[in-house]
């Protein structure tokens, strides 16, 4: 007598949608998540940090505890230019959204300013935040990726 064994059913995976978001919903997506990571150059080769933000009036505000590369950079005589990257991606499916943001950024330093960001931020490694930098994005792209049922 044989024994048949079952055999395993694998669904189809789902059929994948992807698509480029519009300036307008890319920093609405932006708004759903609260880190993200800050690209700039230091000592001329990018660093990467991971930050927490917010989106307010179309522009990117990020806190950190005190970090002195971008305390550096950002100090310096007008706007840095630096690329923000932000994304939802679910582990299990790898559906959701990627967004980057170019632009010019500086440090808030206006105590108005920073009393009304500071309860707003949280930093994802529950340290203080001491350092707050507002971006100003001139190129928004994004991909969403989602599944048609």
């Amino acid at each position: 007598m044989r024994h048949s064994r079952a055999m395993p059913y694998h669904a189809d995976p789902p059929v994948r949608l992807h698509r480029e978001a519009s300036r307008a919903e890319s920093l609405r997506l932006l708004r759903d998540a609260d880190l993200g990571r800050i690209v700039f150059i230091s000592r001329a080769v990018p660093a990467i940090r991971l930050v927490s933000h917010i989106v307010r009036d179309d522009h990117i505000v990020i806190g950190t505890g005190y970090d002195p590369e971008i305390a550096s950079v950002l100090r310096r005589p007008g706007l840095t230019q630096v690329i923000y990257q932000a994304d939802l991606i679910a582990p299990d499916t790898r559906l959701g959204w990627s967004i980057t943001a170019t632009g010019r950024a500086g440090l808030i330093e206006d105590e108005g300013e920073l009393d009304r960001f500071r309860p707003l931020l949280r930093g994802w490694t529950g340290q203080d935040l001491d350092l707050f930098v507002q971006i100003r994005p001139e190129l928004v792209t994004g991909v969403v990726v989602g599944a048609r049922s």
